[in-house]
């Protein structure tokens, strides 16, 4: 059996609510106005998504001392979830004039803001789509109550004359997450 080696099928999704009322308002001229016209802020900015880093996990084993100085491994006790780093990064491209990076630090300072922003101190669930070759669901990854820890910043230079790719990263931390599959679903 063959199997395909693509690895790049997944889709992130932000909550309807993720963007603010006033960004989305603020930057509906424009991402409507691109060349592919975009429904809604959530669609423009996952759209630039280039990349998500699943976070992975480490156990440091308990070590028992057996009879005559052996050491034997065993399993810990600490909880599953625990084991992770609970942390997750979205890297975008960036996007011509950088305007995805202002809507993404807007909306943050906007969540940051403790006057502006008097609901949840965290983000409603956010899912990692799995597409298999052909571009069909396959399974989703969900973060419970993500929370934004950082943006990376970005250098502006006139002394770059060539095009190329950039990007910028931001960082989640979240409570814990949840896997479904969805290959079954009709």
């Amino acid at each position: 059996m063959l199997l395909n080696s693509r690895q790049n099928g997944f889709v992130f999704s932000f909550p309807p609510d993720f963007f603010s009322d006033a960004v989305k308002e603020k930057y509906k001229k424009y991402y409507q106005s691109l060349i592919l016209p975009y429904d809604s802020i959530n669609d423009f900015m996952s759209s630039t998504i280039q990349s998500v880093d699943f976070p992975g996990w480490n156990m440091d084993p308990a070590v028992q001392t057996r009879l005559f100085g052996k050491k034997q491994d065993f399993k810990n006790a600490i909880q599953i979830p625990d084991l992770f780093s609970r942390e997750f990064t979205i890297t975008f491209k960036l996007t011509d004039a950088y305007l995805n990076y202002f809507i993404f630090l807007e909306n943050s300072l906007n969540f940051l803001d403790f006057e502006k922003n008097k609901t949840l101190p965290t983000f409603p669930p956010m899912r990692l789509s799995l597409l298999d070759n052909q571009g069909y669901l396959v399974a989703s990854i969900i973060f419970n109550r993500p929370i934004l820890k950082g943006q990376d910043g970005f250098k502006l230079s006139y002394s770059a004359g060539t095009p190329d790719f950039k990007t910028f990263n931001a960082k989640f931390s979240y409570f814990d997450f949840d896997i479904e599959l969805d290959f079954n679903r009709v």
